[in-house]
C-alpha cells in the first residue's frame, strides 16, 4: 500500500518553501536558498532533526559567500567541491575558482515538477557547465528518497564531487551509529586534539594527541569550543550512517549505494563555528573535501559530456533498535 503523502507550498522564516509530508514525517526545502533542506520533522517522536539558524539572518547567500558567515542551518548540497579550490584538470575550465562549500548552495534552484508524493528542483553551474537536479520522493510513511541527477552540459568531460551537509540537532544523549565493520577513521581537519591530516584513529574509542580517551560517537556541548572532521577509510565503503537518541530511542538513518557514493565524512562542531553543538553525516562521491585533492588521488567523480550521472540517498526516521 502506498503511503498517503501531500506536497504543498509553505513559508520558512520569511522565505517561500516547499513541504512534503506524511503521517510520520515532514520535509521542507527552500528553493531560492540553494534548495536548502530546512526541516526534517519526525512527527511520531515530536523531534526536529535539523538545526535552525541561531542568532543569524536567514536569507539567500551571495555567490562565493563563505559558509561560516551565513545562517549555518539546515542541510545544504555541496557540489562540485566542499572547500574552495581551483578546477584542477587541463582544458577549458582549468583554474576556474570553485567557491567555499561549492556552488549550488548559493544559487537559486528552479521548481521542475510537483506531485502528491514528490517534487524535483534543479540548478545550473556558474564556474562549470552542468545541470544538477534533486528529486524528493516519499517511499514509506517514515522514509523518503533523494535522487540526484547531474548532466555535464559542456563539450569536455568534467570532474566533480558531491557531499551532503546536514547540520543535525544533537545533544549529550545523541550517538553516531555506523556499521560494525567500521573500526578506524582518518583525520582530515588539523586540530590540537587530533593532530595532522592523515592521522588514523580507532572508532569509536580513540586516544587523542594528548593521550586522553575520547568516544568519537558522542558529541559534546557547545562550550567545549572544539571541532573535528573524520572520514571513514576510503577503501572501506559503507552504505549507511545514523544518529540515535539515548533517551527516547528516536533515530534518523541515511542509506545509499556504496558503489555510487563510496565515501563518508563525519563533521562534529562543539561550538567552534555554530552556537549549538551539531554533527553532519556527509555521504560523498569524492575523497576528500577539496576537488583538486580528490582528483589528484583518483577519488573524484567523472562526468562525461552530455551523459547523466545519478545517485540516491534514502532518509528514514524511527524509534527503538536500528534495524
Amino acid at each position: 500500500m502506498c503511503p498517503v503523502a501531500r506536497a504543498s507550498e509553505t513559508d520558512w522564516l520569511g522565505q517561500p518553501a516547499l513541504a512534503l509530508e506524511t503521517i510520520a514525517l515532514r520535509f521542507v526545502t527552500v528553493p531560492a536558498m540553494g534548495a536548502k533542506i530546512v526541516s526534517l520533522f519526525d512527527k511520531r517522536a515530536n523531534r526536529e532533526w535539523l538545526l535552525p539558524p541561531i542568532h543569524r539572518r536567514f536569507e539567500p547567500a551571495a555567490y562565493r559567500s563563505v559558509f561560516t558567515d551565513q545562517d549555518m542551518s539546515g542541510w545544504d548540497e555541496m557540489f562540485p567541491t566542499i572547500d574552495e579550490c581551483v578546477y584542477p584538470v587541463d582544458g577549458a575550465y582549468q583554474g576556474k575558482l570553485l567557491p567555499d562549500h561549492g556552488e549550488v548552495w548559493a544559487i537559486p534552484w528552479e521548481i521542475n515538477n510537483v506531485t502528491n508524493d514528490s517534487f524535483s528542483l534543479s540548478t545550473s553551474g556558474r564556474a562549470l557547465p552542468y545541470r544538477l537536479t534533486r528529486t524528493t520522493q516519499i517511499l514509506e510513511d517514515a522514509r523518503l528518497r533523494l535522487t540526484f541527477d547531474v548532466v555535464n552540459t559542456g563539450s569536455e568531460p568534467l570532474v566533480a564531487l558531491w557531499a551532503a551537509h546536514p547540520q543535525f540537532v544533537v545533544d549529550g544523549d545523541t550517538r553516531i551509529r555506523l556499521p560494525h565493520t567500521v573500526t578506524q577513521v582518518v583525520n582530515v581537519h588539523p586540530t590540537p586534539d587530533w593532530g595532522a591530516v592523515g592521522n588514523i584513529y580507532d572508532w569509536p574509542n580513540a586516544r587523542a594527541q594528548d593521550g586522553r580517551h575520547h568516544n568519537l560517537d558522542h558529541i559534546g556541548a557547545a562550550d567545549r569550543h572544539n571541532c573535528r572532521k573524520f572520514y571513514l577509510l576510503p577503501d572501506q565503503p559503507v552504505n549507511w550512517a545514523a544518529l540515535q537518541q539515548g533517551g527516547d530511542g528516536a533515530w534518523l538513518r541515511l542509506s545509499w549505494n556504496a558503489a555510487e557514493v563510496p565515501y563518508l565524512g563525519i563533521w562534529v562542531d562543539e561550538g567552534t563555528y555554530n552556537a549549538a553543538p551539531t554533527t553532519a553525516l556527509e555521504p560523498s562521491t569524492g575523497y576528500y573535501d577539496k576537488l583538486d585533492f580528490a582528483w589528484q588521488n583518483g577519488r573524484a567523480m567523472v562526468l562525461p559530456s552530455g551523459e547523466p550521472v545519478s545517485w540516491q540517498l534514502d532518509l528514514e526516521v524511527g524509534n527503538g533498535p536500528l534495524a
